[in-house]
């Protein structure tokens, strides 16, 4: 009885689960305006945990038509209905929103057969979607040659309208206009972006004189395929519409674009991996990954999406302050006014905030500034899995440089030392001050400091998953691995030289002295009579010049 209920469980669950599949031709395909419909329709209680795919395929129609020497005569346009079944068996969606029409006209002027055609392609496509239980939502398609209307001699935009008359026709169909909303749209961006005529002479018009004109805003510079602009334009128009034939309630709400990035990427991944695996027939398409490889790799791209969409902004010393979560911890980026060339950054790995002059004068030279919280990790492994996801994270979404600088305060030193012998091909340098260079030096107090810390001790131990002995015979501090950084990654300490609970003589002067050995560049700023703290410098220009100078600034 109990397995009976677990099945029917189960069965229930699948049955609550939302699919939504976008199928249409190389517009669907290229993925920007289904990617922006997925990201409005996540913000949406209903569709927050829905699967998403687009399988969209370049030059498919749903009428089986293809113009003489399509493609310069290597094959005849793909049609739906050939991969249709194997699609809708494998990817079994709930809500299907299928765009077609664009080829289906094959780019000659309105013609009842082919009409005919386009008619019983897209009736056959409700038809099969219904047979499976599935909802399906029809768009009419894209403007054509929306930029010159005077290049469409065969008047091909009035075919797409008298495509999106028919469907609007069809009683108990579910169908979005995109195309008045369109329209709109572009003729807003051509009057908020003119075109811009000129003459040999500069801007302006003379009679008689030879100009040419640059173009302003563009909605689709081959007439058919949509721009960055445009594919937004063409999901804000679609969600419009969508919103009340789904039921939904509100306006739609977009990705920033950031976040975008992720379901942009997560799309193209599954996108190809399924066309891949359901054997499409059109040549020319890149194969995808094996399907589990790529879900997996779709779901932490999900979990970066959720991580990015849910960031607070803030300010931080009169900077942009992002606050988010990646790899389940608390995490933030402050962003310059204006980035300096190469995008540089600075990765603060403990003490966030604690004398920030050196930060803020590096942002108001263009430098973003990083942080994960790691409280206590204490530079063990499980801290640089952490720091690798951060780094994989703000790289490629914010376009930082791929070589950033490690900024290490006391215990800090810990993280930034280890991760830049992990990865010394991902660090510009490394600035530390009052840097923990030997964790048997602090917290463990086994040599010239005061006292230690063993509550911190404990921490660590339980961090690195080590027995106090073992942890004592530990050959990975960072006094001891220098090697990968020697030749690449230059090193600026500033220190106390009174400091009696992290000693310069078991820490910083233990590198400086190996490191130079190894051929490495190490420079100290020594502060008479200072002890542990304060750190940093009251005027932070030479570590400001450092850094400048590491990164080639």
């Amino acid at each position: 009885m109990r397995f009976l209920l677990f099945l029917l469980l189960v069965t229930l669950a699948r049955a609550a689960e939302t699919r939504v599949l976008f199928l249409g031709d190389s517009i669907t395909y290229d993925g920007r305006w289904a990617a922006w419909t997925e990201s409005a329709l996540r913000h949406d209680p209903a569709y927050a945990d829905a699967d998403f795919l687009n399988l969209g395929l370049g030059s498919e129609t749903t009428s089986g038509l293809s113009e003489e020497g399509h493609a310069g005569g290597q094959f005849p346009r793909p049609c739906i209905h050939e991969r249709l079944g194997r699609v809708l068996e494998r990817c079994k969606p709930t809500l299907v929103i299928a765009c077609y029409g664009m080829n289906d006209g094959i780019y000659k002027p309105l013609d009842e057969a082919r009409m005919d055609a386009y008619r019983k392609g897209m009736t056959k496509l409700k038809d099969e979607v219904e047979k499976t239980g599935a909802k399906i939502v029809f768009v009419t398609p894209s403007l054509y040659f929306a930029d010159r209307p005077m290049s469409d001699a065969a008047h091909y935009d009035a075919v797409l309208d008298a495509q999106a008359a028919w469907l609007k026709s069809m009683q108990g169909w579910q169908v979005v206009d995109v195309r008045p909303g369109l329209r709109e749209k572009v003729a807003a961006a051509k009057k908020k972006e003119p075109d811009v005529t000129f003459t040999k002479d500069g801007p302006g018009s003379k009679p008689g004189v030879a100009t040419y004109v640059r173009p302003g805003f563009v909605f689709a510079e081959d007439g058919v395929h949509p721009g960055w602009k445009g594919h937004r334009f063409f999901a804000e128009a679609l969600c419009q519409g969508l919103w009340p034939v789904l039921g939904l309630k509100g306006e739609p709400r977009f990705a920033s674009d950031a976040s975008y990035i992720f379901i942009q990427k997560r799309a193209a991944v599954l996108r190809d991996a399924f066309l891949t695996e359901t054997k499409h027939k059109r040549p020319g398409v890149p194969a995808g990954k094996p399907v589990p490889e790529a879900l997996e790799e779709a779901k932490g791209l999900l979990e970066n999406y959720r991580a990015m969409d849910s960031a607070k902004v803030s300010e931080w010393s009169g900077y942009k302050r992002l606050d988010f979560t990646v790899d389940g911890r608390a995490a933030l980026l402050v962003v310059p006014k204006q980035s300096a060339a190469g995008m540089p950054w600075i990765w603060r790995t403990e003490f966030f905030g604690h004398e920030p002059q050196g930060d803020i004068a590096l942002l108001e030279k263009g430098f973003h500034v990083a942080y994960i919280d790691m409280q206590d990790m204490y530079g063990a492994p499980v801290a640089m899995k952490h720091m690798d996801a951060y780094y994989d994270f703000v790289v490629p979404v914010f376009g930082l440089s791929k070589k950033t600088v490690l900024e290490g305060f006391s215990r800090g030193g810990l993280f930034a030392f280890n991760w830049a012998a992990l990865h010394p091909e991902r660090c510009a340098a490394l600035y530390v001050d009052n840097p923990v260079c030997d964790f048997k030096s602090w917290p463990a107090a086994k040599g010239a400091s005061k006292g230690g810390s063993p509550g911190d001790w404990q921490k660590l131990l339980k961090a690195y998953g080590m027995t106090e002995a073992e942890a004592l015979a530990y050959k990975k501090n960072p006094i001891d691995n220098l090697e990968p950084l020697k030749g690449s990654v230059p090193i600026l300490a500033v220190i106390g030289m009174a400091d009696d609970g992290v000693p310069p003589k078991e820490n910083i002067d233990l590198v400086e002295e190996r490191y130079k050995q190894l051929g490495g560049k190490i420079e100290i700023i020594r502060k008479p009579g200072e002890g542990h703290h304060p750190h940093s410098l009251k005027d932070p220009t030479p570590i400001v010049e450092f850094v400048v100078k590491a990164v080639g600034g």
